[in-house]
């Protein structure tokens, strides 16, 4: 599969530089300490700028998934999930799910992130808890 990535913004650049080492990273606000995904220039809900990104743990759950059986380009091969998985931290993310049969996948199911190297950077998406 030949996954591309669009160009990281500034508010993105952070979340992509962490996924080349293998980290994955998350706003959170420095005021009241929620978790925020995607990142955007003020804390949802106010006016505040102070926030800043911090370590995730990258363990979480299942909320909800499709397959997807047409790909939308030929940049992805399908069948593959597509998720969204509630972290432990409290955020959420659209993301895939890798390294099973689609037909494995279930709302609830413990994931844990993993990262893929993809033409020009590094994915983080998730793969079943053994």
């Amino acid at each position: 599969m030949r996954r591309m990535m669009t160009e990281p913004s500034e508010l993105t650049a952070p979340f992509w530089a962490a996924a080349t080492e293998h980290r994955l990273v998350v706003p959170r606000s420095n005021t009241d300490g929620r978790y925020f995904f995607p990142p955007e220039r003020c804390v949802p809900g106010t006016d505040s700028t102070d926030w800043q990104y911090v370590a995730s743990s990258g363990h979480g759950k299942v909320y909800t998934f499709s397959v997807v059986y047409r790909a939308p380009s030929p940049d992805f091969e399908a069948p593959y999930v597509l998720a969204v998985v509630d972290l432990e931290e409290g955020w959420s993310m659209l993301t895939n799910v890798v390294d099973c049969h689609p037909e494995d996948v279930s709302v609830g199911m413990t994931v844990e992130v993993c990262f893929l190297d993809v033409e020009n950077g590094v994915l983080p998406v998730f793969r079943p808890v053994a």
